[in-house]
C-alpha cells in the first residue's frame, strides 16, 4: 500500500488481486462500507432502488463521539463503472471529494482512493471556524487520515472478495 498526505489532500494506492468488474461494487456501493470499516462510527441508509448513477444519493448517519448525530448527504459525481467513482460530502464546514480509480494490471487492479478538502459554506455553524482553522493548517489531514484504518479497510475488502469467488468455483 502507498501512501501519501499533503495539505488538504490524501492519496492511497492498494494493489487488489482482483479485477476492476469484480471489485466495483464491493469498492463503491455505500451499503459494503460499514462491514468492513474498522470501528465504524456511522452508518449509512440507502434507498432500495439506489443505482451507482451521477446525481443519485445516500445518507451517512454519524453515531461517533466526535461527530454524533451528523446527517451527511454524500452525492455521486462521476461513475465510470470499472474506472473511477467520485462522491461530494459535506460536514462540519468541509467538503470532501473522494475518487477512486482502477487500473487494471498484471496483478490485478491498483485502486487509487484521492481525498481532497475544501472549505464548505453549507450548514454553517459556530463549529465549523474549528473545523476550517484544522484545515488551512493541515491538521484536518494530519489528525483525520488513518492509513491504518485505509489498510484494514482494503484486507476487508480483499477477503470478502475471496469468500465470493472462492465459493463461485
Amino acid at each position: 500500500m502507498k501512501v501519501e498526505r499533503k495539505h488538504t489532500t490524501t492519496i492511497v494506492q492498494f494493489q487488489s488481486a482482483y479485477q476492476p468488474d469484480q471489485i466495483w461494487e464491493f469498492l463503491t456501493h455505500p451499503k459494503y462500507a460499514v462491514a468492513i470499516t474498522k470501528d465504524p462510527c456511522y452508518h449509512n441508509e440507502v434507498n432500495a432502488s439506489f443505482e451507482l448513477e451521477i446525481g443519485n444519493q445516500w445518507t451517512e448517519i454519524h453515531t461517533g463521539e466526535d461527530c454524533e448525530g451528523d446527517v451527511v448527504l454524500c452525492t455521486i459525481i462521476e461513475s465510470t463503472k470499472n474506472k473511477a467513482f467520485m462522491t461530494v460530502r459535506h460536514q462540519a464546514g468541509i467538503k470532501n471529494t473522494t475518487l477512486f480509480k482502477l487500473e487494471k494490471n498484471q496483478a490485478g487492479t491498483i485502486i487509487t482512493e484521492i481525498q481532497k478538502f475544501s472549505l464548505s459554506g453549507r450548514k454553517i455553524r459556530p463549529i465549523n471556524i474549528f473545523s476550517w482553522m484544522m484545515l488551512g493548517t493541515g491538521l484536518l489531514t494530519k489528525f483525520s487520515f488513518k492509513p491504518e484504518d485505509d489498510a484494514y479497510w482494503f484486507e476487508h475488502m480483499e477477503q470478502k472478495l475471496e469468500e465470493v469467488y472462492n465459493s463461485a468455483l
